[in-house]
């Protein structure tokens, strides 16, 4: 799931719970496009603790994430 959502070649998925690990994926793809990309998606369908925890994380690091079903969201027109 990391490299999938990352999109780097290698991931290391060894963070003990759901949320950190997705907190982590956060700040792995902000850091891998040294910053230049801000807003990032994460589906509405996620458990709502794991939501939170990216939430906050990344209130912190001034990302913005966008919450949406990702079958009906189009990346296209809202992902810019």
């Amino acid at each position: 799931m990391l490299i999938e959502l990352t999109g780097l070649d290698v991931a290391n998925a060894s963070l003990l719970d759901e949320a950190s690990a997705g907190a982590e994926c956060i700040l792995l793809a902000h850091n891998s496009h040294r910053g230049k990309r801000s807003k990032f998606f994460i589906s509405k369908n996620l458990f709502p603790v794991t939501r939170e925890v990216m939430k906050s994380r990344a209130k912190f690091l001034n990302i913005e994430l966008v919450e949406g079903d990702e079958h009906t969201f189009d990346f296209e027109k809202d992902g810019k």
